[in-house]
């Protein structure tokens, strides 16, 4: 995502907004998918085993046109 021109911290607000719109779901291990809090907590582990210049991407925010 950094890579891209992304803020990966993004993901972890994206991942929170999904669950707060969703109407519930099954517990995880009935679930073909990990649950929101699990993608949360994977998603915040991986960005903080980032880099600390990784975290945030560069160019994040700006439109080169």
């Amino acid at each position: 995502m950094n890579e891209a021109g992304f803020d990966p911290n993004q993901s972890v607000a994206l991942w929170r907004n999904m669950a707060k719109a969703s109407d519930g779901s099954p517990p995880e291990i009935l679930s073909t998918h990990p649950s929101h809090d699990t993608r949360i907590a994977d998603l915040q582990a991986a960005i903080n085993a980032l880099p600390k210049s990784n975290r945030k991407a560069p160019n994040c925010g700006k439109l080169n046109i």
